[in-house]
């Protein structure tokens, strides 16, 4: 219930009353010839400019007002990711709702839709029990959104290094390995495949306060002291963790590849025991204030069309 009434709340915003709204007004009613004109660049192109994001909106174009399809894709992403996000442990409920508020979560289902559908698509394939429609809904999400390109990676390589029963410490080492490598090619590799997003940050600088880094390095630390068992039975979460720090100082898009998996790694520190929760907790709390103090005063708390942050 708690799931249905947030993401119908989110649905029932105006549509046209934050930042980037205009732009999935015009995938709802466009979505077909921008597919389209991808045809016209190559299969390269098509695979690297989220695909499955556009037929989903030419589908609901068919039977939907443009409005209604941005109202479909908030309230569909906003109740799978709520619903398997309150459900993880009842006892701690209160701590998993606020997880559900944190700025870098809530925007996914106010400002970067395509974003938010497919962090929930990842969540059903996370919590999904059988393996093979597990991978076809994590293999779905690149498609929807770029950054799970990183993701999907991670996951995998994960997948293979359990295969393997790597230590903790090796794992830890390849996913910073992993990290570093992307640091210096992804924006290459976008490139090269036509991706959109290589025009859209390859030439910009990357101006970072380093804040975030301490903060997660902070978290990272907190994880590690947990011990090996932990590190083993969290070790996606800790891969993501470990490859936001790795490419940090290096990659642009380091912060919304690291939203993707964040709900994951959040929840990861629920885990945690003894003074490591109890620290933990003190940190978020934290964090969530600091992210929601400089929002009160702002239009659509920062994502209203005037005075974005």
């Amino acid at each position: 219930m708690l799931a249905l009434i947030f993401a119908f709340a989110l649905a029932s915003l105006p549509v046209d009353a934050f930042v980037d709204r205009d732009n999935y007004l015009r995938y709802a009613s466009s979505a077909a010839e921008i597919m389209g004109r991808g045809v016209g660049e190559g299969p390269a192109y098509i695979f690297t400019n989220e695909p499955v994001w556009l037929l989903i909106n030419v589908v609901l174009s068919f039977f939907c007002e443009d409005e209604d399809v941005v109202r479909i894709v908030i309230f569909v992403s906003a109740f799978m990711s709520a619903y398997f996000l309150l459900r993880v442990d009842s006892r701690f409920f209160f701590v998993l709702l606020l997880f559900l508020f944190l700025p870098q979560v809530l925007k996914n289902y106010v400002i970067h839709l395509r974003q938010g559908l497919a962090v929930a698509v990842f969540l059903l394939g996370w919590f999904t029990r059988g393996g093979g429609a597990r991978n076809v809904l994590v293999l779905l999400t690149p498609f929807i959104h770029a950054s799970f390109f990183f993701v999907v990676v991670i996951y995998y390589c994960n997948v293979a290094f359990s295969l393997l029963r790597l230590s903790s410490s090796l794992r830890v080492a390849l996913f910073a390995l992993v990290g570093g490598t992307a640091a210096f090619s992804a924006l290459w590799l976008a490139s090269s495949l036509g991706a959109r997003q290589a025009e859209v940050y390859g030439d910009n600088d990357l101006e970072i306060s380093g804040l975030g880094f301490i903060y997660w390095s902070a978290i990272a630390i907190v994880y590690f002291l947990q011990g090996k068992t932990f590190l083993k039975e969290n070790s996606f979460q800790v891969g993501m963790l470990v490859f936001y720090l790795s490419v940090y100082f290096f990659l642009p898009v380091s912060g919304r590849i690291f939203e993707s998996a964040l709900i994951l790694v959040l929840v990861s520190g629920l885990r945690l025991t003894s003074w490591r929760r109890a620290f933990y907790y003190l940190l978020f709390c934290f964090y969530f204030v600091m992210q929601w103090l400089p929002r009160l005063s702002l239009p659509g708390f920062g994502w209203g069309v005037e005075n974005y942050m």
